[in-house]
């Protein structure tokens, strides 16, 4: 998942990410996870759930 673009920008402006992730709920923490390309907690559920219905296909 990519770096929600508003958030990197007021990072890139140095504004303030705090508040900037205030305003759209997401935590600092997911934002940058996101930005290092950690795969949050729902990507992961989903690919495995893809995973499973690709195997009950074949």
């Amino acid at each position: 998942m990519t770096v929600p673009p508003f958030i990197e920008a007021e990072k890139q402006s140095i504004h303030n990410v705090k508040r900037a992730c205030d305003l759209l709920k997401v935590s600092r923490t997911a934002f940058y996870a996101r930005r290092n390309g950690i795969p949050g907690p729902r990507a992961v559920r989903d690919l495995e759930l893809t995973e499973k219905i690709a195997e009950a296909h074949e």
